[in-house]
């Protein structure tokens, strides 16, 4: 091979690697690799940033690709969680909407949640937010050694506008299902960061995906210490989330479907690190959990404190 071919080449895998991508192959991507995703954008896209019913409206003032960059296929995939993220909000603000319209669903009162959890499942959920205490309150009850990445922004959130303080520990559980949606995008996506990283995708794969993921045992121990708090705060409250088995249902789907994911990304973290070992291959690799959160929360998720919580609220 000669030199100029040579120079072709590496300036052709440069050219694909920065080159901007369109919507259209980000849609069609998101359909053949991850489905649940492409619904996620799709559906917003086509109810758009506002919906109404019975004189009623809600809006996100969010397109449905503002957060995704497409310059490069890498910018690409290392915006894709945040873009699914923010749309799972804005979807599942719509969700109860979109029911009403079906004639599914009776939209009673202001305190409508959806819950996205794949593109064949997605349920409407009501509970009076008079009733739900803001997150800030476990600030008394959360030691400073188990205060990880993101308590600051969820539990001592100054805004009394943001979810988890308007609306409690409904509003822990959005965000809990938000961001198993992004981690799953980046699950999801592995073919897409092999093809345009090669020897780096590990390295790239497993950090975007536990910079998401992580979040799994922030939010389980958020929720749980909520209904601790409940319990010993204000047992009126705990009683009837207790006896609401659709708060439970929620509860359930999102930490068994997010818990799996996990399991499934170790499986092939493990797979390919083993590989690469047994055939001398060289493979760039982040660790495979984040110091920030993982160390101090996996183990503590699982204490006997919790007990209880798991067995009425988790069937465990």
């Amino acid at each position: 091979m000669n030199s100029k071919m040579v120079v072709a080449i590496i300036l052709s895998t440069f050219n694909s690697s920065f080159a901007q991508v369109s919507e259209q192959w980000v849609m069609s991507t998101l359909q053949q690799y991850a489905p649940t995703s492409y619904y996620i954008v799709h559906q917003y896209k086509l109810n758009g940033s506002s919906i109404s019913f019975d004189n009623r409206s809600i809006s996100s003032g969010m397109s449905h690709m503002e957060f995704c960059d497409m310059s490069s296929k890498r910018r690409f995939l290392s915006t894709i969680s945040t873009t699914v993220h923010e749309t799972t909000h804005a979807l599942d603000s719509q969700i109860p909407f979109m029911f009403a319209k079906q004639g599914i669903y009776k939209m009673d009162n202001s305190d409508n949640e959806g819950f996205i959890f794949d593109q064949n499942y997605k349920t409407a959920y009501t509970f009076p937010k008079s009733k739900l205490f803001q997150s800030r309150k476990l600030s008394t009850v959360i030691p400073q050694n188990l205060r990880t990445f993101r308590y600051d922004t969820y539990i001592e959130s100054k805004s009394d506008n943001q979810s988890t303080q308007r609306s409690g520990v409904i509003g822990l559980m959005e965000e809990f299902n938000a961001y198993y949606q992004g981690s799953k995008v980046i699950f999801d996506l592995l073919p897409i960061y092999k093809d345009e990283l090669g020897n780096n995708f590990l390295w790239a794969w497993s950090s975007d995906f536990t910079s998401n993921a992580d979040a799994f045992y922030e939010f389980d121990f958020f929720i749980k210490e909520y209904l601790m708090y409940s319990k010993t705060n204000n047992l009126e409250l705990y009683e009837e989330l207790k006896k609401d088995e659709n708060f439970k249902s929620i509860y359930k789907n999102i930490r068994s479907r997010f818990q799996n994911l996990i399991t499934q990304y170790e499986k092939k973290y493990d797979e390919f690190t083993l590989t690469a070992q047994k055939n001398n291959g060289i493979i760039y690799s982040s660790k495979k959990h984040s110091d920030l959160i993982f160390p101090i929360l996996s183990e503590q998720i699982k204490s006997a404190k919790y007990k209880e919580i798991e067995t009425l609220f988790l069937g465990k």
